[in-house]
């Protein structure tokens, strides 16, 4: 079946939508304003698949792809938006996300913190070989690997790691300053004294936020990063933090069970969120939450659940962290 669509917005996720009789029809490598010939590939409750055939009319917004993998490999999913468009949008899929999944009326959303740089700025990334010693990416929703020779968005002197992945660190190092410094500064703001950190991971927002509080808490499953970070806190001569290798599940019992207090609690799960955690964090009673997101559709769960304990989303900062994909970072304060 093919239909003619105007493309209308964007979803978490990367497609393109557009409605036919209400139904929603979700198409890749769209825009909003593209007028597309669309083929209906699928259908399913509530929604369908789509495939653009031919662009009718093109948005003002689109443009051509640097990369001669687009289309092909999974790795970049808007490169075909201009990146005024791609960061607007990233604030408006989040804001859809804590109104639809967190229930939040009017959530106070603000505009997107553009990245220092959009292209070659990744320092990090994954390499998968198949069983021919051909290294590159995955194509899109698949394992099928597109074998590459350069990649536009990796940096001059990029890590590239294979399937064993190093220590986490940020993918993308100029825009992880401007992050440590907006979460250092939420902190400062806020007047925290003592602050309990789960998923510290290295250390990377722990130092910034030991600057300007009296006692950090910090806790990891990761022992190799734990090991890092009590390394750093030794060179640096840094005192008033705690490292501890644990579970964010174990420090919360751990701390529970020792009866401390901690007037600013800071999370930065990965994408699966920290829904079972919840209910330990919400009995420490903490003033403030930092919550810092790497999936939307995660922290709208997530702040739904403490909403309904009484916290209050304050504001949620997007913060660009990966340009040319729709993945989106952010910084959420609940009161």
């Amino acid at each position: 079946m093919t239909i003619n669509l105007k493309i209308e917005k964007l979803i978490y996720g990367g497609l393109g939508a557009g409605f036919v009789d209400r139904l929603p029809v979700f198409v890749p490598m769209t825009v909003p304003g593209d007028e597309v010939e669309c083929e209906i590939v699928r259908k399913h409750k509530g929604y369908a698949e789509g495939r653009a055939i031919k662009i009718v009319a093109a948005s003002p917004n689109r443009v051509t792809p640097k990369c001669e993998y687009v289309g092909s490999c999974g790795g970049c999913q808007w490169q075909h938006l201009d990146y005024a468009t791609q960061i607007l949008w990233k604030e408006l899929i989040l804001e859809e996300q804590l109104t639809r999944i967190g229930k939040i009326r009017e959530p106070n959303v603000l505009p997107t913190i553009p990245s220092p740089k959009i292209w070659n700025y990744r320092g990090r990334v994954k390499l998968h070989r198949d069983d021919q010693g051909r290294s590159g990416f995955y194509a899109m929703g698949t394992n099928e690997l597109v074998e590459i020779e350069d990649c536009l968005i990796a940096g001059k002197d990029c890590l590239r790691s294979g399937d064993e992945d190093p220590v986490f660190t940020q993918v993308n190092p100029a825009q992880n300053e401007n992050l440590k410094a907006l979460v250092a500064g939420i902190v400062k703001e806020l007047k925290a004294s003592k602050v309990l950190e789960l998923y510290c991971g290295n250390g990377n927002l722990t130092f910034p936020i030991a600057k300007a509080v009296d006692f950090v808490e910090a806790g990891d499953a990761d022992k190799r990063a734990i090991g890092n970070a009590k390394a750093t806190a030794q060179e640096l001569a840094v005192k008033n933090v705690e490292f501890l290798g644990l579970s964010a599940s174990a420090m919360l019992r751990a701390f529970l069970k020792a009866g401390k207090k901690a007037d600013t609690v800071l999370v930065d799960p990965p994408r699966d969120g920290c829904k079972d955690i919840l209910s330990d964090l919400v009995k420490i009673a903490p003033k403030n939450i930092i919550y810092v997101s790497c999936n939307p559709s995660t922290l709208a769960r997530d702040i739904k659940t403490l909403s309904e304990s009484g916290y209050k989303l304050r504001s949620s900062q997007p913060i660009d962290m990966f340009p040319q994909t729709f993945h989106i970072e952010s910084v959420s304060v609940l009161i």
